[in-house]
């Protein structure tokens, strides 16, 4: 990638599961060389066989194809493509010294353990700027360094309930329900990756490092701002509502022709009811004393759903979008995550793109949606194997002999997928 805007910025990644190592994909993705740290016996969500997890390595040309897609799971790969794979293990002396040797090498340390794991392991951050003063260190464990709960332990589904999504997500009347995704973990792994530039471009003016002590429960909390605001002030909590708005309406989805399609429609303003209205081929409706501003819409929603309804159920979803937005009505088709992916939008920006990997087969990466004019972030290499590039980072980048490196392996504190597990 000619000139990447994070070109020269090195980022040992001992992140895992999805929020850690959806942030520093970020930062690879944008041309940082991010090193994603893993150990023979503790790798990073790879599933079965052809990675060489736990004690399951095996030769490839052993392992059908289908056996290999359902073995090693494609979020591994949508979240650790552009990074190099270096295996060490911290349970041994040597894997510790091995690690902070890597550390005098890099701008960036970045790990989602628990409260105190480093520490314990005695390469918390005072331990480690010693070998790397100007060090960027972010700790990211699911509740912060600090509070009654710093030491829990938590998912990102968790962090859902915590952080008060799950008490808006439901229908009236009804109990709360966790969304149909895990929301937190690509919202923390965003927050983690600005939270890193933020102090690069601190230590790029100061030349001093700094440690982030980042809490990812409190990431989520933002996504509740206006209820949270809400309560302040008026002393009303939330309460679950469906998929209507409490403020705007009409706002749902509508069923369309052919099984469970459906379109969303979202009316904000009295200039896209009037829209609407012309559109249900219905333009006095507009006028309608029940309907003339957003508290009527919303005080007579059950009847505006009944006339929207019958003009979506006489469309597919595709044309009925096109409809509204051609009118100024914001509105999409309702899409799987299959469709998404091949809708004729992400289709004409090439928003997935196919790479082979070593194993020799082919996945599919979705690009990230931000495209920088001169330095184009792209996706340019598959997902690592298990201690892929050890040769490179230990034996070109820290020096380490070709007979040192074999020493290590067989003894366990380096591995790769060639290694002997049995």
């Amino acid at each position: 990638m000619p000139n990447p805007l994070l070109g020269g910025i090195r980022v040992l990644d001992m992140t895992q599961i999805r929020a850690g190592p959806k942030g520093s994909r970020w930062l690879a993705d944008a041309g940082a060389e991010v090193i994603k740290l893993e150990a023979r016996g503790r790798s990073d969500s790879r599933g079965f066989g052809r990675r060489g997890s736990g004690n399951t390595a095996g030769p490839i040309a052993a392992i059908s194809e289908a056996a290999q897609r359902e073995g090693n799971r494609v979020a591994f790969e949508q979240l650790n493509r552009n990074k190099l794979g270096l295996s060490i293990d911290l349970s041994f002396p040597e894997g510790k010294e091995l690690f902070k040797s890597m550390v005098s090498v890099c701008d960036v340390v970045m790990e989602n353990f628990s409260y105190g794991v480093m520490d314990r392991l005695g390469l918390g951050y005072d331990d480690l700027r010693k070998y790397r003063p100007d060090l960027v260190m972010m700790s990211m464990p699911a509740y912060g360094s600090s509070g009654p709960y710093r030491d829990y332990v938590s998912f990102g589904w968790a962090q859902e309930h915590m952080g008060g999504i799950t008490s808006r997500t439901g229908y009236r009347g009804g109990p709360p329900q966790k969304t149909g995704t895990i929301v937190a973990d690509p919202l923390n792994g965003v927050h983690g990756a600005i939270a890193v530039m933020t102090a690069l471009i601190g230590r790029a003016k100061t030349g001093q490092g700094r440690f982030i002590d980042f809490s990812q429960l409190e990431s989520m909390v933002p996504l509740s701002g206006e209820a949270i605001l809400d309560y302040s002030v008026n002393d009303r909590p939330p309460q679950c509502n469906g998929n209507r708005d409490f403020y705007m309406a009409p706002q749902g989805v509508y069923p369309c022709t052919g099984d469970d399609n459906w379109v969303g429609i979202s009316v904000t303003t009295d200039e896209e009811w009037a829209a609407l209205c012309v559109v249900l081929q219905n333009p006095e409706m507009a006028s309608d004393s029940r309907f003339a501003n957003g508290r009527g819409r919303v005080e007579n929603h059950d009847a505006l759903d009944s006339m929207i309804e019958q003009w979506t159920r006489q469309r597919e979803k595709n044309q009925a979008m096109r409809e509204l937005q051609k009118a100024g009505v914001p509105a999409g088709a309702v899409l799987d995550q299959a469709e998404a992916y091949r809708d004729a939008q992400a289709v004409s920006r090439d928003f997935l793109v196919e790479l082979t990997h070593p194993d020799g087969v082919i996945y599919p990466y979705s690009r990230t949606p931000a495209r920088f004019s001169k330095t184009p972030a792209e996706v340019r290499t598959p997902g690592p194997l298990l201690g892929e590039h050890n040769e490179y980072l230990l034996g070109s980048l820290l020096g380490i002999s070709a007979p040192e490196r074999e020493r290590l392996e067989s003894s366990g504190v380096t591995a790769t997928l060639s290694t002997d597990l049995s």
